[in-house]
């Protein structure tokens, strides 16, 4: 039997012949086939190495063993073709009939292969039938038998079976049991006017207080498919019962529960949370310094100059040149002058001057919007009052008295537009560029570490060559030891074994060379790997970035903006209305008017000014 080294050449020989590999990666394998036995004593076939190091498949291993012993590649191409034969194929008599079976597995229908066919009997049929498994909902054999009996066989699908379709159910409500918008800045009485004064009382709970559960719904019926296996009814969209600080859900998820005493509060996103309630007894300001309070925030004075207020709501008289930012509502009773507002939920004020100003609710004001920047992803509404030199962009449109003045710089009005939407847009395409860019750096910085790895391993294939050398001058001279003339003259033994110690020697150095060079490519490669993890990732935050872009295109086409301004009052010339696709100048002044953007013909658009009914 050819020793194990022999064996190992045999079997790169054979891979290197069948263009399998290389003939360096070859040299590579048996360098660290080498090193696998020097450090643990384990022999490992050079077939399984390259396995191992990614080089060759299982199948091609086989097939390199299978040549290796003598297997002629046409006979194991025939063992291949034998193992997936299944043996002659037997054409059933009836092929001639077509079964189909509905995507919704309700409905079989018949129908002939083609034309003129006479129609098998009802005994085969039925026995196809039950050789499928179709069981529910079969029709009587006197109707099956007055349909083959029809010669030729009509063409057209027949239906022999009808499974039992599901019920749909009916989703559950969900009741409140508090009031859900206690925020209001005033009533709206029947005649459309606003009671101001009325602006109801902040509702309070206790901990343990049922806030919200559902009611009714109907799970529906299922029905049976033509299987005999039933059939769930659709599933329900359950409205959610959302939550956040503050409350919690039951046990049987159908409760929110209070899970503090303070102000009940349903969120725009739908989340029920309970905000435990910070009384100021004055102003914001020196006294009190910057407040930050996860909770609603109750002031009976104002925020004066220089000063910031963080938290989830706030009640407050007058707002001058602060920073304010809320993760929910805003109400301020004397207005907003010279500040900085951002505000989660919606904004009600009676004057707003001089400030900028973002809205991801509705903005109420009583009286007037001068000199003002506002986003607003909701509704403006300033029915009884002005808008004055301000740029406004909002979602769900405007509403209000007057716009302009005969001397005030002209107001530009953007409605229809998510601001939110554009932002976070925007947001998502500068992340999958910085990705892309970060992603194409590292997949250079790869592409030198793999021409990095393939220079080591030309390296290391010399060198394994040079031992290979080393080994076989070292065997030839060992074997001259043996010979007689050289064990009877000492001079030349000596000069052998002088030549041989050399060759070990020089073997040891070049062993050390191919740690070096197996030690430098194992650094390559994990370095290598990481910046795959690392591209992996970027792979992954890119695609939920462009997921993420998609979810807000959904939305936006579920809930569109509404590019109307509908003025009761006064729109002086030069105000600016503009849409998403169109913009307006109003030429002239103009009195109780509706200006809106609409589509005349597919992706044709105009503005249009008309009488405000």
């Amino acid at each position: 039997m050819p020793s194990l080294q022999r064996q190992d050449e045999m079997f790169g020989d054979i891979a290197v012949r069948e263009n399998l590999v290389t003939r360096e990666k070859i040299e590579r394998a048996l360098v660290i086939q080498r090193c696998i036995s020097g450090r643990t004593k384990v022999y490992m076939p050079l077939g399984s190495v390259l396995h191992k190091m990614g080089l060759l498949t299982e199948e091609q291993v086989d097939r390199v063993l299978a040549l290796k012993n003598g297997i002629l590649p046409e006979e194991a191409a025939a063992g291949e073709d034998a193992a997936v034969d299944n043996g002659p194929q037997y054409c059933d008599p009836n092929t001639c009939l077509n079964i189909a079976v509905s995507d919704d597995k309700l409905t079989v229908t018949i129908a002939p292969a083609g034309n003129n066919f006479v129609a098998p009997p009802i005994h085969d049929v039925k026995r196809l039938l039950a050789e499928r498994e179709i069981v529910f909902g079969l029709i009587s054999d006197q109707l099956l038998s007055a349909h083959l009996e029809k010669s030729p066989m009509p063409i057209d699908p027949f239906i022999v079976a009808r499974g039992e379709p599901p019920v749909p159910g009916r989703p559950a409500e969900v009741r409140y049991y508090f009031d859900t918008d206690p925020m209001r800045i005033g009533t709206l009485l029947e005649d459309g006017t606003m009671d101001w004064k009325n602006r109801g009382d902040i509702p309070q709970v206790k901990e343990g207080d049922l806030l919200a559960e559902k009611e009714g719904g109907d799970p529906g019926r299922p029905g049976t498919n033509v299987y005999g296996l039933e059939v769930p009814p659709p599933r329900i969209k359950e409205p959610a019962l959302k939550f956040t600080k503050g409350a919690g859900r039951s046990e049987d998820g159908q409760q929110i529960v209070a899970k503090c005493d303070g102000m009940p509060k349903l969120g725009i996103d739908g989340r029920i949370g309970v905000f435990k309630v910070l009384p100021i007894d004055g102003d914001i300001g020196v006294e009190t310094g910057n407040i930050d309070f996860d909770g609603h925030i109750e002031v009976n004075g104002g925020v004066t100059s220089g000063y910031k207020v963080t938290g989830a709501s706030l009640s407050v008289k007058e707002i001058q040149n602060a920073r304010i930012e809320l993760s929910e509502d805003l109400i301020s009773d004397a207005g907003i002058y010279g500040s900085k507002v951002i505000v989660g939920g919606n904004l009600k004020a009676s004057h707003l001057h001089n400030s900028t100003v973002e809205v991801l609710g509705d903005l109420v004001v009583q009286k007037e919007i001068f000199g003002c920047t506002i986003a607003i992803n909701g509704r403006c509404l300033v029915e009884s009052g002005k808008i004055i030199a301000s740029t406004i962009t909002a979602k769900k449109g405007v509403q209000v008295k007057d716009i302009g003045t005969q001397a005030s710089k002209p107001s530009e009005l953007t409605v229809g537009v998510d601001f939110k939407f554009q932002r976070d847009m925007e947001l998502a395409e500068q992340q999958i560029e910085q990705l892309a860019e970060s992603r194409a750096a590292a997949e250079a910085e790869v592409a030198q570490l793999r021409g990095r790895i393939d220079d080591l391993d030309a390296e290391l294939g010399a060198v394994a060559q040079d031992q290979d050398g080393c080994m076989v001058q070292k065997r030839q001279l060992e074997a001259k030891l043996e010979t007689p003339t050289i064990a009877a003259s000492a001079e030349k033994r000596s000069l052998i074994e002088e030549l041989i110690d050399d060759l070990g020697k020089k073997y040891d150095q070049l062993d050390e060379q191919v740690k070096r060079i197996m030690s430098q490519d194992d650094l390559v490669r994990a370095k290598m790997a990481a910046l795959q993890h690392q591209i992996k990732e970027m792979e992954e935050q890119s695609d939920a970035a462009a997921e993420q872009m998609a979810v807000l295109e959904e939305a936006a086409k579920l809930d569109p903006g509404i590019p109307v301004v509908k003025a009761s009052g006064m729109v002086y010339s030069k105000t600016s209305v503009v849409g998403p696709h169109k913009k307006i100048i109003i030429p002239n002044e103009m009195q109780n008017v509706r200006i809106a953007e609409y589509e005349e013909d597919p992706k044709q658009y105009a503005m249009k000014i008309s009488s405000l009914r």
